[in-house]
């Protein structure tokens, strides 16, 4: 398609209305100045002074975010403990403008939180050691129909469901096996719906569905290694996946691009280039975004995955930040 259709196509009618289904957390992050060190009079070592500190929708909230910023109205279907991180990132989700009404609010389980120390010195901001909460316990069957239920619910209100699977611990958060083949049944059910998966670790697991992964986890899935992932190799192993699937395939090779399986042929779409110093945390998730966007819209896959590179390359020029990918300038990097 020509990009002045293309853009056309995108900014027409109604914004669509997704559901992001999976695995919500809490960016959090706080601020150490570093001429604030102090010792610690009990232990002897250096006390680090926080002074300020910003909370932001992280995972699957980060997808909510770039959707938000598109224009897309979105109902979040996740897991929440009750916890103070549950309390903000509910804060979160709603100061962007989403729909926490098919939340699961649980004691079971705490509220995932990426906390995330920003250390100032010497006029830089450095990001050290993550700090990780999250659930090592399994997800129990009362929790996983709930969230299935919630999606049945809120499904007729939606083009699309964009599902997060984040985490790497098996059966511990939302996105469990139980989970996934629900899933794939709602699929089946709603089949004139847009849904699309995207998993750090168990993409091959999804069925009845367009699923996105980037050339470490397909190399991973098929046992060679990622230096060999090129495009042609992308576009081979896109086909086989799409053959467990049964659904498109997308992968994504950062600076080179990437390639879709439309179950037809693979084809190559390019990234957008850019110079100087980039920060890539957010930018899977992006893409994500503006690929699911560009579906609910009506455009074929190889041109949705455009939209979705075009919002990468916005966001991994946000540095020190989980960055957003507004919908006015996304027309302008496709306009280039």
């Amino acid at each position: 398609m020509a990009r002045e259709a293309l853009i056309a196509a995108l900014t027409a009618g109604d914004a669509p209305v997704v559901a992001v289904f999976g695995d919500f957390c809490l960016d959090r992050y706080v601020y150490i100045d570093a001429e604030r060190d102090e010792p610690s009079v009990e232990t002897g070592l250096t006390a680090w002074q926080i002074v300020g500190e910003r909370c932001q929708p992280g995972a699957a909230g980060t997808i909510t975010n770039n959707l938000r910023a598109l224009g897309a109205q979105v109902f979040c279907v996740g897991l929440l403990g009750k916890d103070g991180a549950g309390y903000e990132l509910k804060k979160a989700l709603q100061q962007v403008g989403a729909s926490i009404e098919y939340m699961v609010e649980t004691e079971e389980r705490c509220t995932c939180c990426y906390l995330k120390p920003m250390r100032r010195e010497n006029g830089r901001e450095t990001e050290l050691n993550r700090h990780d909460y999250k659930n090592f316990t399994s997800t129990s069957r009362e929790l996983e129909d709930a969230l299935l239920d919630n999606l049945r619910r809120v499904l007729p209100q939606c083009d699309a469901v964009l599902v997060c699977d984040q985490y790497m611990e098996q059966d511990c958060a939302a996105v469990t096996a139980y989970v996934r083949a629900g899933l794939a049944k709602l699929a089946e059910e709603f089949s004139e719906k847009v849904f699309y998966a995207d998993s750090r670790g168990f993409i091959d697991q999804f069925d009845k569905m367009i699923i996105k992964c980037n050339h470490n986890e397909i190399a991973k899935i098929f046992a060679v290694s990622p230096d060999t992932v090129d495009e042609a190799a992308a576009g081979q192993y896109a086909a086989k996946l799409a053959e467990r699937t049964g659904r498109p395939v997308v992968v994504t090779l950062g600076e080179r691009g990437s390639v879709v399986w439309d179950g037809r042929e693979a084809a190559h779409v390019p990234a957008f280039p850019v110079t100087g110093e980039i920060d890539v945390v957010g930018a899977g998730d992006a893409c994500n975004a503006g690929l699911v966007y560009a579906l609910c819209k009506g455009l074929p896959l190889r041109d949705a995955a455009l939209v979705g590179n075009a919002a990468s390359h916005l966001v991994i020029r946000q540095i020190g930040t989980t960055g957003t990918a507004r919908l006015e300038d996304v027309v302008i990097v496709l306009k280039k």
